[in-house]
């Protein structure tokens, strides 16, 4: 059967088979120990990319996929369901290749997530696994499981994606033992206006190397025209409250600081640290796209006028390129670059079910997913950013949007606390060695604290403008006056708080007047 979450807040929903949102993806070093996968040999000047790896890309547009079915009608299960040559995109049609990876294996079709609860989306599903596994805000999150029952789990849902193993009466199916089902797989559906903030060839990119190479996280069973199909690991999303928690924030100051240690030549980008960092590169790229939305929404006049004069986003541009040229003069904001998560809000982050193998340290029960905007960035920004979100509840009824309305930054107390895990972690190659807190020297966290809060202000711009391209269909709706609409998100809410957010830090700074 197929369980869904909906994605109602940045970048996620909850992947687990409990009622949360926010977490599209399962990635965790060494959350898998079925990885058959063997490490590349590598010197530190390997890359298994020629060019430069660009990080997320400029937005596009939307494609529309060719490859789907409308009505039931449409399609059916006998095979073939695809011609050989049909399995994977044509290469005269470079559109149709925007989600596939040398490695990974593609299908020529999409799925429609608003589709889930009805027979067609399930018979779409099970075309695409039986092509890819059988035999071998921004997102919709499904898991794919086998229900023993011949029966739907309830009157409203459509019928079990899952045919009785083996093929058999529906009404008697034969019995099998739990050690008999087939596992559970994550089906991912893109959101539909992802592309415009996310290069999934670069994020596929990164996924394989890591897991090839790292044992970080799923495999890759294959991509389809919208979405990809993983490996799943039991394990539920941290609640905003958790991240509060001492244990909790000190074991993912130790996951995010394994995380920095990946080496960047070998995910693709040749010049390593000394990469410039992607922020500036994201600022200005998604500022481009943000400013199409912006046009339409001020076409509504009246009120919606006033708000984009007052949102400013010429100003902004300026801000950011003075709040650049200090950061780039001063002192103390770290050295290089690292491989950096920059969006580890509470919800993707998980805890895994069950015990941990022998041997294990305890804080590798968590673990960091989605890794659409992961990126080199100053070590600085992706912890700053990380702080930034203990703020959020993605949960609130009312107030989801907005990060100053909930829980307090952390404090400093909290903050050094979070250091000294980060840096208790000792990276030699691949193999780690865990330093006693106590151990970790005053100035080194006195140095890592000066390095996230000159990056902080860096984390509230780029999300400012990331609010803005999300509010492509708030928009619409607006400039139609569509009645009775109200947004699942208020994402130019998030964008105006966000904005607050960068010019408050970067006054405190002595950036801006």
């Amino acid at each position: 059967m197929i369980s869904s979450q909906a994605d109602k807040a940045k970048s996620s929903i909850a992947l687990n088979p409990h009622t949360n949102f926010e977490s599209p993806g399962q990635i965790s070093p060494t959350a898998s120990s079925s990885t058959t996968s063997l490490p590349h040999t590598a010197t530190s000047t390997d890359s298994y990319f020629p060019n430069s790896s660009t990080g997320p890309i400029a937005p596009r547009l939307r494609k529309t996929s060719t490859s789907s079915f409308s009505k039931l009608s449409d399609f059916s299960l006998d095979p073939p369901l695809l011609d050989e040559e049909d399995r994977y995109a044509p290469a005269a049609e470079p559109e149709l290749r925007m989600n596939s990876f040398k490695g990974i294996r593609h299908v020529a079709l999409s799925v429609d997530a608003s589709e889930w609860r009805h027979p067609v989306f399930k018979q779409k599903v099970l075309s695409i696994l039986r092509r890819l596994v059988s035999g071998a805000l921004t997102n919709a999150v499904f898991f794919v499981t086998y229900n023993p029952s011949p029966d739907p789990t309830s009157p409203s849902e459509s019928p079990l994606l899952t045919p009785t193993m083996p093929a058999s009466d529906p009404a008697h199916p034969p019995p099998l033992t739990p050690d008999q089902y087939p596992p559970t797989i994550l089906f991912r559906v893109y959101g539909p206006s992802s592309d415009a903030l996310i290069s999934r060839e670069e994020e596929l990119r990164i996924l394989y190397v890591l897991n090839t190479e790292y044992h970080f996280g799923p495999k890759m069973y294959g991509t389809f025209q919208n979405g990809r199909v993983e490996q799943f690991f039991p394990s539920r999303a941290l609640t905003a409250a958790e991240l509060r928690q001492p244990h909790i924030y000190r074991s993912v100051a130790r996951r995010m600081r394994e995380l920095h240690s990946v080496e960047l030549k070998l995910i693709g980008y040749e010049h390593g640290r000394e990469t410039e960092p992607m922020i500036w590169r994201c600022i200005e790229q998604w500022a481009a796209s943000a400013e199409s939305v912006l046009d339409t929404l001020a076409s509504a006049g009246g009120k919606w006028e006033i708000w984009v004069e007052k949102f400013g986003l010429h100003r902004l541009r300026k801000e950011v390129e003075m709040y650049r040229r200090w950061i780039e003069t001063e002192p103390g904001k770290g050295k290089g670059v690292v491989f950096a998560h920059n969006d580890t809000q509470y919800g993707n982050l998980l805890v895994l079910d069950g015990d941990l193998p022998p041997n294990q340290p305890e804080h590798h029960k968590y673990i960091v997913i989605d890794f659409e905007y992961s990126a080199p960035n100053p070590r600085g920004f992706d912890i700053a950013n990380h702080f930034q979100e203990w703020q959020a509840d993605y949960h609130h009824p009312t107030l989801s949007h907005c990060l100053l309305a909930h829980g307090p930054y952390p404090t400093l107390a909290e903050r050094q606390d979070f250091y000294r895990a980060y840096l208790s972690i000792e990276m030699d190659g691949r193999e780690e060695v865990v330093r006693r807190r106590k151990d970790v020297l005053s100035e080194k966290v006195d140095a890592l604290e000066r390095e996230v809060r000159i990056w902080s202000p860096a984390s509230s711009a780029l999300w400012c403008l990331w609010g803005i391209i999300q509010a492509e269909e708030q928009v619409e709706a607006i400039v139609a006056q569509k009645e009775g609409y109200v947004p699942e998100y208020d994402c130019l809410g998030y964008a105006e708080g966000r904005l607050d957010m960068f010019r408050d830090e970067a006054k405190q700074l002595g950036v801006l007047g």
